[in-house]
């Protein structure tokens, strides 16, 4: 049976949760980011699906698939295949990697409007593959190149979350085909979106978010730097500390004879 990679997946648009009240009078939503950063920052097995039995320990085989889309350059950004041998339950793979890196070079540089991100834990039911050899096949494959096309002009043309969603599947399905013999359904795939409409480059520094069901969880981290509205952030703050010290200055005034 073919890979399944899209039941039960989490498909969803990333959103900052109150951001809007607890963003500092005077700040303005930046519209030209300086940098920014997208990290898998935790992999967890939580039940491997592979029972221990008698002197067995229960070990599985997985792999774990990223694919990442954005606007800027290139728009396939990122397609990565691992493999782990003897993963137990309750174990964390070692990941915690950059996944997606954008800085700005030239003030002219156009900072990203959209960043997709499908990742995604299959077990293996045979021997591991070659991942270099794998990811060989799939850059030669005519099915990948048709929908790396698609996602190109769907990109480019501001779609929907929803096709960009699909494409990535499609992409992750390909993969599918050159993995052998793999569980018909991942342990967890998630594919988030990062928009600018949606003020997801709104809040600087770093935000992590999190996905997970029975079997595993995802961690995704993203940062991001701006310049101007990190000095103008310090400006105000140092403007606060100043008033406050006054205000104490005053109240200790006030108490003397």
């Amino acid at each position: 049976m073919a890979l399944n990679i899209k039941e039960d997946a989490f498909v969803e648009q990333f959103a900052l949760q109150g951001d809007e009240k607890t963003k500092p009078q005077g700040i303005s939503t930046s519209k030209n980011v300086t940098g920014i950063e997208v990290r898998l920052s935790r992999a967890f097995i939580i039940n491997n699906k592979t029972p221990k039995i008698g002197p067995f320990p229960g070990f599985s085989k997985m792999y774990l698939m990223v694919v990442v889309v954005s606007d800027t350059g290139d728009v396939l950004q990122n397609l990565d295949l691992k493999s782990f041998a003897k993963v137990g339950d309750d174990e964390d793979l070692p990941v915690d990697k950059t996944i997606y890196f954008w800085k700005q070079q030239q003030k002219k540089d156009k900072s990203p409007s959209q960043i997709h991100v499908l990742a995604s834990i299959v077990k293996s039911k045979q021997s591991l593959r070659d991942v270099a050899k794998i990811l060989a096949d799939v850059k030669n494959d005519s099915e990948y190149a048709d929908v790396v096309s698609s996602i190109k002009e769907v990109v480019r043309n501001a779609a929907a979350v929803t096709q960009i969603s699909d494409l990535l599947f499609s992409v992750a399905a390909v993969v599918g085909k050159f993995l052998g013999k793999v569980d018909d359904k991942p342990l967890l795939t998630w594919v988030q979106s990062f928009t600018d409409i949606n003020g997801d480059f709104d809040k600087l520094g770093k935000t992590t978010i999190g996905r997970k069901n029975d079997f595993a969880a995802l961690d995704l981290s993203i940062i991001i730097r701006d310049t101007h509205r990190e000095i103008e952030l310090a400006s105000l703050q140092n403007a606060v500390i100043e008033e406050l010290e006054i205000a104490k200055v005053g109240e200790i005034s006030n108490k003397l004879p």
